[in-house]
C-alpha cells in the first residue's frame, strides 16, 4: 500500500519507526526493542506484545535492512521471526513530487503453524488486516 504525507522523508521515517508511537496507535499492543538494543538498526530485534490481561502473544521481529533517507529514499526490511506470526515488512520512504514523502508499505503475513494446504487463510488474513495497517500508518504520520 502507498501513503502520502506532508512530512519530509526523514520526519516520516522517524514517525514510522517510533516504537512508542506504535504502542499508542495499535490497540492492546506494546512494541519495544529487545535488550540490549537502544535503537532500531540492522540486526536489532523488537517485539509487539498483544494481550488482554494474561492472554496474549508476542510478534517477534528482526530488522534485516536499515537505510534511512539521508537525503533521498530510505528502505527498511523487517522479518517476523515468531512461531505464531511470520512474514516480512518492507518499507520505502521517498520524496514526493509535490513535497513531503511517499511511503510504500509491503507486508507478507505467514502463519507458520498452518498446514500448507491452508495458505489461503494467510491471504485472507492479509486482506482483512490491510485497512487496519492503512489506519495505523496514517495515524503514525499525523
Amino acid at each position: 500500500m502507498q501513503v502520502e504525507t506532508h512530512l519530509e522523508p526523514r520526519d516520516a521515517w522517524a514517525r514510522l519507526w517510533d516504537l512508542d508511537r506504535h504502542t499508542a496507535v495499535i490497540p492492546l499492543t506494546t512494541v519495544a526493542l529487545v535488550a540490549p538494543a537502544v535503537a532500531l538498526a540492522e540486526g536489532v530485534d523488537f517485539v509487539g506484545r498483544t494481550a488482554i490481561g494474561p492472554l496474549g502473544f508476542d510478534d517477534t521481529m528482526q530488522v534485516r535492512a536499515w537505510d534511512p533517507p539521508t537525503p533521498g529514499e530510505g528502505r527498511a526490511l523487517v522479518e517476523k521471526t515468531g512461531s505464531l506470526v511470520g512474514g516480512r515488512i518492507e518499507v520505502t520512504v521517498a520524496p514526493s513530487r509535490g513535497g513531503g514523502a511517499q511511503i510504500t508499505w509491503r507486508q507478507d503475513v505467514e502463519l507458520p503453524w498452518l498446514p500448507s494446504p491452508l495458505s489461503w487463510v494467510e491471504r485472507l488474513a492479509a486482506r482483512v488486516a490491510a485497512p487496519g495497517y492503512r489506519r495505523v500508518l496514517r495515524t503514525l504520520l499525523d
